[in-house]
């Protein structure tokens, strides 16, 4: 039979090693085996309970008086399994740290009893009080001066090291930069002796001001976190995303200028992991607006219907879904029950704005990965999550403008030019990818650092080299990053939304390309036209081409075109290999053609770049016209391709391109106007273009004088642009060798005519007549005999 409560005396933890600097595990009191089953009827640990002291029943101290316990001294803590064996079960032992906060002493006689609720709250809000001595703060007055630090965020990250948080610890060394200060906690959700879980993306903490009442009430706690203005702000990189979500936050400021003006409380916001989706929810619950909920993927059904029911009782509050389609997820039993409460929860909200003609103060905000794919159909309408917003992956601009708002310690005068460099070589990169980057940069200062303090160190015995050791890093002089370790920092720092097909591409310029004018007038045509709004341009055409195919020989540039006319477009890029759509599953490679082109539609202006496209868009009949050997499968992927190219009116401002080495093998479906309207042969560069390509890989090169770029481009007729590169290539390649066997030290690193002769003859040229003379005869089928 489990016992109500247990009487233990109070002593010192005997191995020291669960007293820990950053106070992990400084809640937690040890009992023996068979007190923590006495009570919990298992040996799992961390259940919260409740100790309070007992009065004794003489001067000694020594035996507790009946059912007689001190009411001022009441704690909660988490009851954990001491380690050690052969502990008495009358004993109870405290790290210095939860002593100190609480009052507890050794020799206390207490009773350890279990808490009603079996889980640790989240702590909401956390007050504390700056107790460091005046002399310290005096000390540092000047720098504070210079530079009023912010200390909530240092005293987070203290508080989540710690993991569970109660009234009286003390964080010491809590620092910024050279300012060191020491921070005690006063309450935690606007009360003394209570102990919480805090979460570093919920929890908020909140620094008395002198002449503030520690005592101050609860309701003043909570006045304090609804005066803030509800507009999100010091996000980078986002700019046109942040001002649709405070379109939409606005709307919880005022009663409606019209009625039904709104009506849903619902927004989701929606990217890859890693573009700040809850980097954006913790700044709105930043703005101290109202009362902070979370809906978490373990809560039940009935602790979010409770939720909603909390949200709406303290109004104003802030209702958070962090991972909606974890939440959602089809392995989920009760998926079903789940979406029909969260839209029953939102009906009521809706409801509710339509009586008052006002949204009611509950913000509902969710993220999930793809909007498309990750909301039901159910939740998606107006009166539930039907408003959004995706955050896409930054361009080059926009990663230059969150590479400056993390700050690298760089050098001020080549800061810009560092950190300009580096978005222009970061595409793919994602906010969270750029965070790491920096943090990865600064890692290798610190280890070069680390290494130089011990080469001084090794070198430098004695008691005064040491000394100087010492104090110097008592007060650390300014270290700042280079260049190299930026760059270093980048090459192992990977994007984590390399393989995710909403890419943008490398950063490819008309001038990259070299040759193919005509192809690079077409695209330079479609993107203006794309752009053009001007309604008078309609008069004269009523609905642009959209579609354009590329064909021709391998390596010719149509991927790289593709990619430059992303580049000068701006356009969201969508690049996606054929094969890559094809799964075995039934029907995913239609859902995967679907949602790529509804994520194209949503994020237009865009570009969908199908390269290898005559895999999925093969012909459905052989040559002689009998039923060719294809799944139903890759039948039904062609189909659904079709029928979203059909509807190009519907697609406005998205065009399609693809590439393709194998023309006669595409459906004629898909080549009829409508579709793809333009088809375009990419061939062989002729003596110019060779000039031209050969300009762009030799660019920047150590070339001897004797290097003759025309004559380079007469004795390579035939080759493709790929292969003039892999020409160069191979001609640096030959300079190193030469230069690595070079005994006598005067051979120049330099490239010469002979090199670049040599790599053309070991370089075999793969376009043949034959080839050429078979996308000519495939052509003639669109010309006019």
């Amino acid at each position: 039979m489990l016992k109500k409560s247990i009487d233990a005396k109070v002593r010192p933890l005997a191995n020291v090693s669960l007293e820990r600097a950053s106070l992990l595990g400084a809640s937690r009191v040890y009992v023996s085996k068979d007190s923590l089953i006495s009570l919990t009827g298992s040996l799992d640990s961390g259940r919260p309970c409740i100790i309070e002291k007992l009065q004794t029943d003489d001067a000694s101290g020594e035996g507790p008086a009946a059912g007689n316990a001190d009411a001022s001294k009441r704690r909660e803590a988490s009851l954990w399994v001491l380690p050690e064996k052969n502990v008495s079960p009358n004993v109870v032992m405290m790290t210095r740290a939860f002593q100190e906060a609480t009052g507890f002493k050794l020799g206390d006689v207490v009773r350890i009893t279990l808490a009603e609720n079996p889980v640790v709250p989240d702590a909401d809000e956390v007050v504390v009080q700056d107790t460091t001595s005046e002399a310290d703060q005096q000390k540092d007055a000047a720098a504070k001066a210079k530079h009023p630090p912010s200390w909530e965020f240092s005293i987070s990250i203290s508080l989540d090291r710690a993991e569970q948080v109660f009234p009286g610890m003390v964080l010491e060394g809590v620092s910024i930069n050279k300012l060191r200060r020491t921070f005690k906690v006063v309450s935690v959700n606007g009360q003394s002796n209570n102990m919480a879980r805090f979460q570093l993306a919920s929890s908020t903490v909140r620094i008395l001001q002198p002449g503030e009442s520690k005592d101050a009430p609860e309701d003043a706690q909570v006045a304090t976190t609804q005066s803030g203005p509800l507009s999100v702000t010091g996000v980078p990189g986002l700019t046109s995303q942040v001002n649709v979500i405070n379109q939409f936050l606005r709307g919880f400021g005022r009663p409606f200028w019209i009625k039904n003006e709104r009506e849903s409380c619902g927004f989701v916001i929606h990217g890859g992991h890693g573009t700040g989706k809850t980097f954006i929810l913790q700044r709105i619950a930043a703005t101290n607006w109202g009362r902070v909920h979370w809906i978490r993927s373990t809560d039940k059904l009935s602790s979010i219907r409770e939720t909603f029911k909390l949200a709406q009782s303290q109004q104003p509050s802030l209702l958070f879904i962090d991972g909606l389609e974890d939440i959602l997820a089809k392995e989920r039993s009760n998926r079903d029950s789940v979406i029909e409460a969260l839209g029953e929860e939102l009906d009521n909200l809706s409801a509710a704005a339509a009586a008052a003609n006002a949204l009611p103060q509950v913000v509902v905000i969710a993220t999930c990965l793809d909007y498309l794919a990750d909301v039901p159909a159910k939740l998606q309408k107006r009166s539930r999550f039907r408003e959004n917003v995706a955050l896409p992956i930054p361009r080059a601009t926009e990663r230059l403008e969150i590479l400056r708002f993390f700050d690298p310690p760089i050098q001020a005068e080549e800061k810009e030019a560092c950190l300009a460099s580096l978005a222009s070589k970061t595409h793919a990169y994602n906010g969270d990818d750029l965070a790491n980057l920096v943090l990865n940069a600064k890692k290798i200062l610190g280890n070069r650092l680390d290494d130089e303090a011990a080469a001084i160190t090794t070198g430098n015995a004695g008691t005064e080299a040491a000394g100087n050791i010492t104090s110097e890093t008592q007060q650390p002089r300014e270290h700042y990053l280079t260049s190299q370790d930026m760059e270093q920092a980048l090459r192992i720092t990977r994007p984590t939304a390399m393989h995710d097909i909403n890419l943008k591409p490398p950063t490819i310029h008309w001038r990259d390309v070299g040759g193919q004018a005509s192809l690079k007038k077409v695209l330079s045509r479609m993107i203006k036209n794309t752009k053009d709004t001007n309604p008078s341009s309609r008069h004269v055409l009523r609905q642009p081409p959209k579609g354009l195919l590329l064909y021709g020989p391998p390596g010719c540039s149509k991927t790289l075109s593709a990619q430059a006319m992303a580049t000068e477009s701006s356009f969201n890029f969508f690049a996606v290999k054929g094969a890559e759509l094809l799964n075995m599953y039934v029907g995913e490679s239609e859902r995967a053609v679907r949602t790529l082109f509804e994520r194209a539609r949503a994020a237009a202006p865009s570009i969908i770049f199908f390269d290898e496209i005559d895999s999925i868009g093969g012909s459905r009949t052989g040559g002689n016209g009998a039923a060719a050997a294809r799944s139903s499968g890759s039948v039904n992927m062609l189909t659904t391709l079709l029928t979203e190219m059909d509807g190009f009116e519907s697609l406005t401002g998205v065009l399609v391109l693809a590439a393709t080495n194998r023309p006669e093998a595409m459906d004629p479906a898909l080549l009829r106007p409508g579709r793809f309207d333009q088809i375009l042969y990419v061939g062989p560069p002729d003596l110019s273009a060779r000039e031209d390509v050969f300009s762009v890989h030799l660019r920047g090169l150590a070339l001897a004088a004797d290097v003759d770029i025309t004559e380079l481009a007469r004795i390579t007729d035939g080759y493709s642009g790929a292969e003039i590169k892999a020409i160069c290539n191979e001609a640096g390649l030959a300079v190193l060798d030469r230069c690595d066997e070079d005994e006598t030290g005067t051979e120049k690193m330099e490239i010469r005519m002979a090199d670049l002769e040599a790599a053309i003859e070991k370089t075999p040229r793969n376009i043949t007549p034959m080839m050429i003379s078979g996308y000519e005869m495939w052509s003639r089928q669109f010309k006019r005999s």
